[in-house]
């Protein structure tokens, strides 16, 4: 097997780094490079809630729906209603009006505000019906904000497997999926990312599929000396509080990536109990009075 051949760039609508790691015959290599990338530029133009020429922003505008977009916001709604809305597409109208998706202008809402903007987030009250998003509520839409990475990176592995790809690792922030393994090894390791940033990543051996990290470490703001992260409770409309990272692994990371979401969410107790027996949870808990303090499910690689 030819030695690695490795690729980052930066994807600015979508927001993230995209890093692609793969192993393969020299000739495939690099084609099938441009491929996964020509990828998320695709699923950039398909789904990026930060350009007002992507498909999605006309669906949330009134214009029709692809096929391929709507089998998208079905499969988000769908697993929406199987977590009973702790994950909920949504979420963009509160995720505004806090200021985490342009990542400025962060404020604490009133609780009047919250009110206001709480009766336009609900994942029950969009459905499509033919080529259409229909919403109940003036100014709902759906934010691909917690599966659109995953599912940029679930296409850029099928094009690199269709290049004749069988070795590859497709990251893209803190979402990621692998296909087979690097020469010599039984395992990828994947390191997780400090939520003190004190330096102390933690290695997981992947073996297979995807994993993703909701984390309240990147983007948050800070008031009256409390933090405040940009994971948003979809039922009362405020940061939660307990949790500094929740990290799951699934077979598809347009799973993970929504499921770790929910898992965080849904807090340890309730996730476990909901997702435990089908997907690996890694949760970093904020105690008050040990500091970080980290519990795994059966199923999470060690």
């Amino acid at each position: 097997m030819a030695p690695a051949e490795s690729t980052t760039r930066i994807q600015p609508h979508l927001g993230t780094f995209v890093s692609i790691t793969v192993y393969g015959e020299p000739s495939k290599v690099q084609p099938a490079i441009a491929a996964a990338f020509d990828e998320f530029r695709v699923v950039d133009k398909l789904l990026s809630i930060h350009r007002t020429d992507s498909a999605l922003a006309h669906a949330n505008a009134g214009g029709k729906l692809s096929p391929e977009l709507a089998a998208v916001i079905q499969r988000a709604l769908a697993i929406a209603k199987e977590t009973d809305g702790a994950f909920d597409p949504s979420i963009r109208p509160l995720a505004d009006l806090w200021g985490f998706i342009k990542k400025e202008s962060y404020r604490m809402p009133t609780d009047a505000e919250l009110a206001i903007v709480l009766s336009k987030v609900n994942y029950r009250h969009i459905e499509i019906k033919g080529n259409q998003l229909i919403k109940s509520a003036q100014d709902m839409s759906i934010d691909s904000g917690g599966f659109g990475k995953g599912y940029a990176v679930d296409r850029a592995i099928a094009a690199l497997q269709g290049a004749g790809i069988r070795n590859a690792m497709v990251k893209a922030g803190g979402d990621l999926r692998v296909i087979g393994l690097p020469p010599g090894k039984n395992h990828w390791t994947i390191w997780l990312e400090d939520p003190e940033k004190k330096g102390q990543r933690t290695p997981v051996k992947l073996r297979q599929g995807a994993m993703s990290t909701s984390g309240q470490y990147e983007n948050f703001m800070i008031i009256d000396g409390q933090r405040y992260g940009h994971l948003l409770n979809p039922r009362t409309g405020k940061p939660i509080q307990s949790i500094a990272a929740c990290t799951l692994t699934a077979p598809t990371c347009f799973e993970s990536d929504a499921y770790a979401t929910a898992a965080a969410v849904m807090g340890m107790e309730k996730s476990t109990e909901k997702l435990g027996s089908r997907f690996g949870i890694r949760f970093v808990l904020m105690d008050d009075d040990r500091g970080l303090r980290v519990v795994r499910t059966q199923r999470f690689p060690k």
